[in-house]
């Protein structure tokens, strides 16, 4: 079983890849900047997501009263994947098609865990 890695440089590491995702630069020019190289970026990179356990929620579900779907759905709406895309849903998409689309999206992001 692989070890743990420490909570503190893991903390570190998080905030780099944060940093990261926001820069707009390349691994390798980031890490460049940052002062270490881009094999440590991709470990942990690899390692952070990993560590997630597989108790982690990878859906979880949202309710919303009437009055909201019915705005929504009369605007249309997005949805934030993880990752950074984005998920446009026209005014005009019908029930049966928002329907077949979350389900798509669900089952193109579950994480699928071995016990």
């Amino acid at each position: 079983m692989a070890r743990l890695p420490d909570p503190q440089l893991a903390r570190q590491w998080r905030e780099r890849l944060d940093r990261y995702e926001h820069s707009g630069l390349t691994v390798a020019k980031f890490c460049e900047v940052e002062g270490y190289s881009a094999a440590s970026f991709y470990q942990w990179r690899r390692k952070l997501r990993d560590e997630k356990s597989p108790g982690d929620p990878a859906f979880i579900p949202v309710q919303f009263d009437a009055s909201e779907l019915s705005c929504a759905a009369r605007r249309g709406f997005e949805i934030d994947l993880p990752g950074g895309a984005t998920v446009k849903v026209p005014p005009d998409a019908t029930t049966v098609e928002r329907r077949e689309l979350i389900a798509d999206i669900v089952q193109a992001t579950a994480v699928e865990v071995t016990l």
